[in-house]
């Protein structure tokens, strides 16, 4: 056991572990952040390149709406965001309709959701739902499978409802991108943090154990050696909700001693769901020469091509940057289908969808190619899936999970965040108010 003993320990160096770390320090308490991968960023992983005109992003990459948490940072950073243009063009029966206002248009459906009552699963509330088109129905199904990566025999129709809540405010839906890399709001929390905090990567987190007002965390190094035993008085757990769910013993799970009955029952109703991205580099802009869209006059506008048939639905430019990248994405059930595939299957996979949503040849397509990327997040031990959603009958969960334990385990990250999940948003609210919650009561107790 360390001989030193901290104020607090954060479990997990993501987005809400540095946020809540940043804030413990700026607040002076003592802190030591472990990490079980290598780097900082958890679910944020970008790639510098090389050859590539832009950042890779392979995990998060958008900031959804004027997200209040996370342009503090941009602002306090001097960081610069891309504002996307609501351009989703939709694929259909060799047609392709235009669509601004798309999250607004989900937001009609959303709208018609219970929020009280018995839940149900989005698929039995589509059943009864008439008056749906067979189009506006098979566009919210890609939204709820692709966009929150949640099967519809699982989702939540109480958690997707926005019954009541009136049309979206002005900028509630706008997408950003952050132009030098999603991990520049990262590396700002860790240099914010500053030396008041420890930080140790490379460390896996075995055991939690606590009592009321003392914690001691049973960690090893990930490449081997000794485990060890640092203690604290309180600590905030960021780990992703897959940690928290994973079987005991499994490679990343977490375990607390003693056990946590109420956390245990509501991690049964929230999920992670999974995800495909496939980021490709091409020698130039074919799209807009060659193929479907080459006739087009808004083909220099594209921002998103959606469509239901390929394996991999769901392409976006770089735009507003001119660059000859294009990212596919798969959600849900269709993105359990191809992870059991090697990285190759799936990129190779992923060029042949775009080849046919274009109407082009797959040869012509692979010898453009300059270069792809990927990363399983479901195989990912530290991750096992992308992000999460709320299954049927867990409303509460997300607000129990994030209740605090005899003032002494507090939880974060974007899988107790009740407005937010999913998103980097999320995390960073979760971070903050966790570390709120900590010094609250570490004043209280003195």
């Amino acid at each position: 056991m360390e001989s030193g003993r901290y104020d607090a320990i954060v479990i997990g160096a993501g987005a809400a572990g540095l946020a809540a770390a940043a804030d413990l320090a700026q607040a002076g308490a003592a802190t030591l952040v472990l990490e079980a991968r290598d780097r900082i960023g958890g679910r944020i992983l970008t790639l510098h390149r090389k050859g590539w005109p832009l950042p890779i992003e392979l995990g998060a990459e958008f900031i959804h709406g004027r997200a209040p948490e996370t342009f503090r940072i941009v602002e306090e950073a001097g960081l610069l965001v891309d504002r996307l243009a609501d351009r989703h063009a939709f694929l259909a029966r060799g047609r392709l309709r235009e669509r601004g206002n798309y999250f607004d248009a989900m937001s009609k459906i959303t709208g018609r959701m219970r929020r009280r009552g018995r839940d149900r699963s989005v698929a039995e509330f589509l059943e009864g739902q008439g008056r749906l088109g067979s189009g506006q129905r098979a566009d919210f199904r890609s939204f709820v499978e692709g966009y929150h990566a949640a099967p519809l025999d699982r989702a939540s129709e109480h958690a997707l409802s926005t019954a009541g809540d009136g049309p979206p405010e002005p900028g509630e839906n706008d997408q950003f991108r952050v132009v030098s890399g999603y991990d520049s709001v990262t590396d700002w929390l860790r240099k914010k943090a500053g030396k008041t905090v420890a930080l140790r990567v490379g460390w896996i987190v075995d055991t939690v154990e606590w009592k009321r007002g003392r914690v001691w965390i049973a960690a090893r190094p990930a490449r081997g050696g000794a485990a060890k035993k640092f203690p604290a008085d309180r600590v905030i757990v960021a780990a992703p909700l897959s940690a928290l769910k994973a079987p005991a013993g499994s490679h990343g799970a977490i375990r607390f001693e003693p056990e946590i009955p109420e956390k245990r029952r509501a991690l049964a109703t929230l999920e992670t769901g999974d995800v495909v991205k496939v980021v490709f580099r091409f020698r130039e802009r074919f799209w807009e020469r060659e193929g479907f869209l080459a006739n087009r006059a808004d083909r220099f506008d594209l921002s998103f091509l959606l469509t239901r048939r390929a394996t991999v639905p769901t392409w976006w430019t770089a735009a507003p940057a001119q660059s000859a990248m294009l990212t596919g994405w798969a959600g849900g059930p269709a993105a359990r289908k191809l992870l059991a595939e090697s990285d190759e299957t799936i990129a190779d996979i992923a060029l042949r969808s775009l080849a046919r949503i274009l109407a082009l040849n797959p040869r012509r397509l692979k010898s453009l190619l300059e270069e792809w990327h990927t990363h399983n997040w479901s195989t990912d031990p530290f991750s096992r899936g992308g992000y999460s959603y709320t299954a049927v009958e867990g409303m509460r969960s997300r607000a129990i999970l994030a209740r605090p334990v005899a003032d002494t385990v507090f939880f974060a990250g974007e899988a107790t965040d009740p407005d937010q999940n999913g998103t980097v948003a999320g995390a960073l609210a979760s971070g903050r108010r966790a570390a709120g919650d900590l010094l609250a009561q570490a004043r209280s107790s003195r």
